[in-house]
């Protein structure tokens, strides 16, 4: 049975994965190998067996399968289920299940054996180490809670008598475990001896992982992750009965999975590693309340009393414009009110020179130009093509489990998987690539008071990215010249240069990707949360979006319009170096000007019934992404991304909230949604 997740908000971050073990378990050892290969942030809780019982019913299990898995959106706890939960969330290149229907049953034919064989391995080394507290006990001792650790010994005899009860193991099972182990390596002897690398194939698959995982009572390998006693301390017959089974091919394979495909343990987490502004509790919600307090609801009448009394504000060295016309002519007139003061120091800082820090200038329209000349007229059908291909794959993981967490688990990764797809940068993996784009972009665009901590989070970040895209340039660009074929982005703009249509050397190419990635992943996971939030908050809407579920161009429209109600950026900065006028108001030399696009879009004057959600606005209308020369590079991606997304949540049969939206800093970092299945 599937059980709810966890929505709560941890001491530090949203609450990694939660993983509930007893460290020596070869079960445990699956799940905890599948993680860290599919690269899954999780944090490990140990108990000794037996004293395993409560904490497990705690978290949701039902106390005798292991071991539990608790994530935002469900509770696990066999071992089946949840790697299959897992697998199906990892991009594709990371999935250890096959994907075709034949494949698949084979598989899960051979799990079935394997899940014998993990059976039998745990029986025959109880039996033969339940006499032993001596071995057992310093190995049950690691990796378990303090608690556990003070009544341990005391507590072994019970422990002891409680799993020969409950577990064929003793002194008369030793034979009968060590027959059936035997009879299964010479099952899966025989398939490896056709010669074939793995039980998979030519690359290794879940079958081998899991066969590497439940042969470890048997095997003994150097590498396992959990704790176990050392071979040379175990009693002679099992120390022989190990040697012999090495000596196997299955052991042999075994020996190998360890060896070449075991990672390392994941460090201990304090937070969720894709979270980069970690906050206790306490100065959470204290900055949650600070934002209620200054959110969209309050500022909504204070920008209506603005329009109508003081449209442009001045105080001492700061603008504030609230109109709509306004707010449009303050962008358009960008040699007066200029962008290069407010981005390039830290674009500079982080990335170099980049058309988003840069004023009206030759270097501007020759980047910005190379890169729009990148833009294919068929464009539109491959951004909808991978868009909709990954939104499916992380909706159809959701539907056995009922609920989804639409940040971490749709979002966020349907914009990673879309950045490598369509920009072509794949990222070392899905987490760093993750925290490289959200801490970039809350230094360059969102710490307006430079903090010092979310700069040095952003420079670690930079300092990691730079190499990364340098090499990824040199290797694409070999590629394309002997002969490969991309239909990627940036593999568009390489060979552009190599055809002599831009100037931009490495570094230049590095420089505008840069730009474009870190500007591609939370700004739509950002846009697509608050959309769906508003959604759900307006039931008569998400009635009217749903029949438009099919209707990309009108249900683009009322996101557009709901996202009013809450748009990401409520303002855009503009510096005014050597002042200006303004509907008639003098704007100070060095000020910095607000133009407040969230008042704009409700301007009676300019938008009819702007209290009210229409989808006949023109598109165009909107400022969710800015105005003038620097208006969004993205918008195009966007109006077909953000339907897409927002429109395979709308699919599914009553869509409802499953706990509070929470924050990382500025960014929507979990939204927990559930669905009739």
């Amino acid at each position: 049975m599937i059980k709810p997740g966890d929505t709560r908000r941890g001491a530090r971050s949203k609450k990694p994965n939660r993983l509930l073990t007893i460290p020596t378990s070869h079960i445990c050892e699956l799940v905890r190998w599948v993680l860290e290969t599919g690269g899954v942030a999780y944090r490990e809780q140990g108990s000794a067996p037996v004293l395993h019982l409560l904490p497990f019913r705690l978290a949701g299990g039902g106390g005798q399968a292991m071991p539990v898995f608790v994530s935002s959106e469900a509770t696990l706890d066999n071992w089946r289920d949840i790697v299959e939960y897992i697998d199906a969330r990892l991009p594709a290149e990371r999935r250890l299940f096959p994907a075709g229907a034949a494949e698949r049953q084979t598989t899960g034919e051979l799990l079935g054996k394997l899940d014998a064989l993990g059976l039998a391995t745990r029986d025959y080394a109880y039996s033969m180490l339940l006499p032993h507290p001596e071995i057992l006990l310093p190995a049950w001792r690691r990796g378990i809670a303090s608690w556990q650790q003070a009544i341990l010994e005391k507590a072994y005899p019970y422990i002891r008598t409680a799993m020969q009860k409950n577990l064929p193991v003793g002194a008369d099972y030793v034979q009968p475990n060590r027959a059936k182990i035997e009879a299964l390596f010479g099952e899966i002897d025989a398939l490896l001896s056709d010669g074939r690398a793995y039980l998979s194939g030519a690359q290794p698959g879940i079958a081998d992982y899991a066969l590497a995982a439940l042969a470890a009572p048997v095997i003994f390998p150097d590498q396992y992750g959990g704790e176990f006693p050392a071979l040379d301390s175990l009693p002679a017959e099992y120390q022989a009965f190990c040697r012999q089974l090495r000596a196997s091919r299955s052991g042999e394979l075994t020996l190998k999975m360890y060896r070449e495909h075991r990672p390392p343990r994941q460090a201990e987490l304090d937070h969720h590693p894709t979270s980069t502004t970690p906050q206790n509790l306490a100065s959470y919600y204290l900055a949650r309340g600070i934002a209620q307090l200054t959110g969209a609801k309050v500022q909504r009448p204070l920008f209506g009393l603005l329009r109508k009394h003081k449209p442009v504000l001045v105080l001492g060295k700061f603008g504030i414009v609230t109109r709509d016309a306004d707010v449009r002519e303050t962008l358009a007139r960008d040699t007066e009110f200029t962008i290069a003061e407010i981005n390039a120091p830290n674009m500079q800082r982080l990335n170099g020179p980049f058309f988003l820090g840069m004023d009206r200038s030759e270097q501007y329209s020759r980047e910005q130009g190379a890169l729009r000349r990148v833009i294919q007229p068929n464009e539109a059908e491959l951004i909808r093509r991978i868009v909709r291909h990954h939104c499916d794959e992380l909706v159809q993981a959701a539907l056995p489990v009922g609920r989804i967490d639409m940040v971490s688990q749709l979002a966020r990764p349907a914009a990673r998987r879309f950045i490598e797809d369509y920009l072509g940068v794949p990222g070392p993996d899905e987490v760093t690539m993750m925290r490289w784009m959200r801490s970039l972009f809350h230094d360059l665009f969102l710490n307006l008071a430079n903090n010092r901590g979310i700069q040095q989070t952003a420079e670690q970040s930079f300092r990691e990215m730079g190499p990364y895209l340098l090499n990824l340039i040199a290797e694409r660009r070999q590629r394309l010249q002997n002969g490969e074929v991309f239909e990627d982005f940036l593999s568009r703009l390489i060979k552009m240069g190599l055809d002599g249509q831009h100037d931009l050397d490495d570094d230049g190419i590095r420089r505008n990707i840069s730009g474009l990635i870190v500007g591609a992943l939370d700004t739509t996971s950002m846009a697509s949360t608050l959309i769906v939030e508003q959604l759900l908050a307006k039931p008569d809407v998400l009635a009217r979006a749903k029949q438009a579920v099919d209707d990309e161009d009108k249900l683009l429209h009322l996101c557009f319009d709901v996202f009013r109600f809450n748009t990401m950026a409520a303002a855009m900065r503009r510096h005014c170096k050597n002042g200006a006028e303004i509907a008639g108001v003098k704007i100070p030399p060095g000020s910095e000007v607000f133009a407040f696009t969230a008042s704009a879009m409700f301007d009676e004057s300019a938008w009819p019934e702007p209290f009210s959600v229409r989808d006949d606005r023109p598109l165009d209308r909107y400022l969710h992404f800015g105005d003038g020369m620097h208006r969004c590079f993205g918008e195009y991606v966007n109006r077909i991304q953000i339907p897409l997304i927002v429109g395979s949540l709308l699919r599914l049969n009553n869509l409802r909230k499953c706990g509070c939206l929470l924050y990382d800093g500025p960014f929507p970092d979990q939204f927990v949604l559930a669905f009739d299945r």
